[in-house]
């Protein structure tokens, strides 16, 4: 009998953005207090649901199978992969349950890039920057302004559901929920009390986003 072949990471996140980020929205309509973040172990399948609470009463991991995981109905909400961690994990973070978050280091703007189209993909969500460096031409769901107060490069992220979350890169004071990167693409996220160590984070580099901003900017091809 020929063995099947092992889940990869790219099989992961194929697989959460098919069905799997919708169905893990569908985790926290179930529960009494926000979901911070998700892990996915490659090569199980295995789903951690992480609460925002990081200690004390309500903080405790949830453990879920696949097949345990509400049918696919809705849209994945503000839920962005960030990235694989050490323990060979997909880390996928709310960023409902947050109003800020930053992305420090090394280009974060590679980072912001990847969690900005993630989130294009939710048609209920738009987004404003102030930033050309991470904005693209994808029509008035993502528009670049002038945001008052707002001393560094930020982006607000609404789905209609109040309140907004805003991400800010290389913040100039250390919150508590924030993606650091190190160079060679490795870095950490901190949120709360909770902490992943990662291997690899989801950046677009410059290349790829004028590649993308060529495709969307486009004209139609007539048939």
């Amino acid at each position: 009998m020929t063995e099947p072949d092992p889940v990869t990471v790219a099989d992961t996140v194929r697989w959460l953005h098919e069905e799997g980020l919708v169905r893990l929205a569908g985790v926290a309509d179930h529960r009494s207090g926000p979901i911070a973040a998700y892990t996915v172990e490659v090569a199980t399948g295995t789903i951690c649901a992480h609460p925002a609470t990081g200690t004390g009463a309500g903080s405790d991991v949830l453990t879920l199978a696949a097949e345990e995981l509400p049918y696919p109905v809705g849209t994945p909400k503000r839920l962005v992969i960030v990235g694989v961690t050490t323990a060979e994990t997909v880390l996928i973070v709310d960023l409902a349950a947050t109003l800020a978050i930053s992305i420090n280091g090394e280009r974060p703007e590679t980072a912001a890039r990847s969690w900005a189209m993630q989130l294009l993909l939710n048609p209920e969500i738009s987004l404003t920057t102030n930033s050309a460096t991470v904005v693209i031409k994808a029509g008035p769901r993502y528009r670049q302004s002038f945001i008052p107060g707002s001393a560094g490069t930020i982006i607000q992220v609404d789905d209609r559901n109040p309140p907004v979350t805003t991400i800010t890169l290389d913040a100039a004071i250390e919150g508590p929920d924030r993606l650091d990167i190190a160079p060679g693409g490795t870095g950490e996220m901190y949120l709360g009390a909770r902490f992943w160590q990662l291997g690899q984070i989801m950046t677009i580099d410059d290349a790829a986003w004028a590649v993308l901003d060529e495709q969307l900017t486009a004209p139609a091809l007539r048939i």
